[in-house]
């Protein structure tokens, strides 16, 4: 069977900016520019004939097409992904690449997460560091950090310090790109910071 589809990278284009309402978050969460958003959008309204979205001065509305189309363009990439990770693991796009800081060890349990089974989904590596840049550059998907600020162009999620052992409790810092401060994987780790912060030695 031959199959008349659009190009995957025209699809993500779409999926993430339909999701967002926005090119530039989309362009975040995928690691490139607006434009690039833009134009692989258009890319795909021009193969497909139809119009996707109503572009406004403060942003973007899906039209009829685009609301009925987004969904199921969702699921086919969720169910490509199960595929994918239930014969290459290690492929598990779900997993996020996470920094700590030394300071904001002091305050998390003792190996922190690979000790939290329902972290497994959603964490692949952690490393020690401070350098806000690697989120910029999408070495790491998310920083935290203790104290700091501001982050400019980067979303920043604030939990509340320790509530004992220290005079002036710094917050803690979750911070990634504006696409995927709402994703499964940053809420899962920021409900189990919020469970575990103050629990470490």
């Amino acid at each position: 069977m031959t199959y008349r589809l659009p190009s995957l990278n025209t699809l993500r284009a779409f999926e993430a900016a339909a999701r967002h309402l926005s090119f530039k978050t989309a362009a975040s969460e995928l690691g490139v520019t607006a434009g690039a958003v833009s134009q692989q959008v258009k890319k795909l309204e021009g193969s497909l004939g139809v119009a996707l979205f109503r572009r406004l001065p403060q942003g973007l509305l899906l039209t009829d097409a685009g609301e009925t189309y987004l969904p199921r363009i969702s699921k086919v990439f969720s169910d490509l992904t199960e595929a994918t990770e239930a014969i290459a693991p290690d492929m598990n796009g779900k997993k996020f690449n996470v920094g700590v800081c030394a300071k904001a060890r002091t305050v998390l349990p003792p190996n922190w997460p690979s000790q939290r089974g329902t972290l497994k989904p959603y964490v692949r590596n952690v490393i020690q560091t401070n350098d806000v840049d690697l989120v910029r550059t999408n070495e790491i998907d998310c920083l935290i950090k203790l104290g700091g600020g501001p982050y400019g162009d980067l979303a920043l999620i604030a939990i509340p310090g320790p509530a004992s052992g220290m005079d002036h409790p710094e917050e803690m810092h979750f911070l990634c790109k504006p696409g995927l401060a709402d994703c499964r994987q940053s809420r899962a780790i920021l409900q189990d910071l919020k469970e575990n912060v103050g629990s470490g030695s």
